[in-house]
């Protein structure tokens, strides 16, 4: 190697001293990010704003009620943008559990997570609406006071935005749910004595005056038309002939797990159950709270009009 590219060499591995005024010299291999692009596509970067959610999900059932909270918060905002998408039947299989959820602010949160999804298309909540009443059946006769008291909060929705559904479904088992709720006593069952907010009992009564509105009147919305056009159209519940009972044989019985199973598909079928099994108790115990006056009293009289329009036109 000659003398030359010797001191070269050597020269790469010393210091060089910087004269005052002098700019440090840049490095050989330095790159020139002057250049100005409009923009830049990575693969990398094409991520779905619905799988960043997705996985999120799982946070639903984390053991922290904060993190719970904030995630369904998370949820509720972007509802309007994936309310169409794949992403909510995954979302709802997660969040309805939580209607049982100990945390207030978390039952509080999912309300208005499902009020949200209503408003933007009250069809989710209907595919739904079998799963939603499996669990407001389980607040309704949950252990703790404050689950049932908030269960009437979720009905209550979902009677605005599935109100045929959930009659469909489990008028009588909800019915049922809501005389527990009230601590009202049935003919031979022994009535639940304990001090009840008078606050949460209107509520429990309105939310007990909508079942009955959309369980026993008539949708007058549908009946427009030629009176004698209904009758060649496609029934809009399965099994309409249902409660004839043509092929069955009913055995006549008071408790209420019998009672439960009666089919509810049509109107004339929920007002026939609300006649023979649950009117006269009703009227009985709506009677008592008007005499106490308040809130409840106010809401216990309307209910008992309604009772009185309903089943007097019936007969």
């Amino acid at each position: 190697m000659s003398k030359a590219k010797q001191r070269l060499k050597v020269k790469d591995f010393h210091k060089k001293k910087l004269k005052v005024g002098k700019t440090k010299p840049k490095a050989s291999n330095v790159t020139d990010t002057s250049f100005v692009a409009k923009s830049i596509s990575i693969r990398s970067q094409h991520i779905l704003h619905d799988d960043d959610l997705s996985k999120r999900l799982v946070l639903l059932k984390h053991h922290n009620s904060t993190v719970r909270k904030e995630t369904l918060l998370l949820f509720h905002k972007a509802i309007p943008k994936i309310v169409n998408s794949g992403l909510m039947t995954p979302l709802l299989n997660q969040s309805i559990p939580l209607v049982c959820d100990d945390s207030r602010q978390i039952r509080s949160s999912v309300l208005e997570l499902i009020e949200e999804i209503g408003n933007c298309d009250a069809g989710v909540l209907k595919l739904h609406c079998k799963v939603f009443i499996l669990y407001l059946n389980m607040a309704m006769t949950h252990i703790m006071a404050s689950i049932q008291s908030d269960s009437t909060k979720f009905l209550k929705v979902l009677l605005k935005f599935c109100g045929a559904e959930v009659c469909s479904q489990s008028f009588t088992k909800i019915l049922l749910g809501l005389f527990s709720i009230l601590g009202w006593a049935r003919s031979g069952n022994v009535v639940h004595n304990r001090k009840r907010d008078s606050k949460q009992i209107a509520i429990h009564l309105e939310a007990l005056s909508e079942l009955i509105r959309h369980g026993c009147t008539v949708n007058h919305d549908l009946e427009n038309g030629a009176g004698t056009s209904n009758q060649y159209l496609i029934p809009e519940c399965p099994q309409p002939y249902e409660h004839l009972k043509l092929f069955t044989r009913q055995l006549h019985t008071e408790s209420d797990s019998a009672i439960a199973g009666f089919s509810t598909q049509d109107i004339k079928a929920r007002k026939t159950i609300v006649k023979e099994q649950f009117l006269d108790d009703m009227r009985k115990h709506c009677d008592s709270l008007v005499k106490d006056g308040g809130e409840p009293g106010k809401w216990a009289n309307t209910l008992n009009q309604q009772l009185e329009s309903i089943f007097n036109e019936s007969q």
